[in-house]
């Protein structure tokens, strides 16, 4: 998921929208102009936390990302707090959308999927599996953030749709022999 930020990630509060807000991206900049440059850094909200009157737990490195210099990173770390201004961005990820096979799963019997390098500024809403017995779709339980699972798969290839804000994406097929913490390539990226 951190291919292109270099371990910029944050935990977030009101953000994190009950898991929805998993991978969404922020351009985050501080407001202590003595400590801190004007782009400010791109983090990636990668978790969900509770801080001291703060929206962004952010990681070190993306922290650090925030200074001016080596002397001004030391002075934020000694701070700790700093007033931040944010807002959405677009992710932009190298390469198609990937789905990673949590090592929870089991084949057969049960299965849990982790989204990433989701381009653009869209929240997965929804994932469903087509079940060839029933000749419907199902919905997938949003377990945590961008992972979703499914009690008792079909047997043999999985088919999946996944829904990004109000869009549909094409049809993803994850094969019949699939293992867990195995991860999937796909041809698809939203935008």
């Amino acid at each position: 998921m951190m291919n292109n930020y270099n371990g910029n990630v944050a935990a977030v509060s009101g953000l994190w929208r009950n898991g929805g807000g998993c991978g969404a991206c922020y351009e985050v900049w501080c407001k202590l102009p003595q400590y801190c440059n004007r782009k400010g850094v791109i983090v990636v909200a990668t978790d969900y936390g509770v801080g001291d009157r703060t929206e962004f737990i952010m990681s070190k490195h993306g922290f650090s990302g925030l200074a001016l210099n080596g002397d001004a990173s030391k002075a934020l770390f000694k701070r700790g707090v700093v007033d931040i201004g944010f807002k959405r961005v677009p992710c932009k990820y190298n390469g198609y959308i990937k789905l990673h096979i949590q090592e929870s799963s089991r084949n057969p019997g049960y299965f849990a999927v982790l989204f990433l390098n989701v381009n653009g500024v869209s929240d997965i809403t929804a994932v469903q599996m087509w079940q060839r017995k029933l000749q419907r779709w199902e919905p997938l339980r949003r377990v945590y953030g961008a992972v979703f699972d499914f009690a008792n798969p079909p047997n043999g290839a999985i088919l999946l749709r996944l829904q990004l804000s109000y869009k549909w994406l094409p049809l993803i097929t994850i094969p019949a022999n699939w293992k867990p913490g195995a991860t999937y390539g796909t041809k698809i990226q939203p935008y």
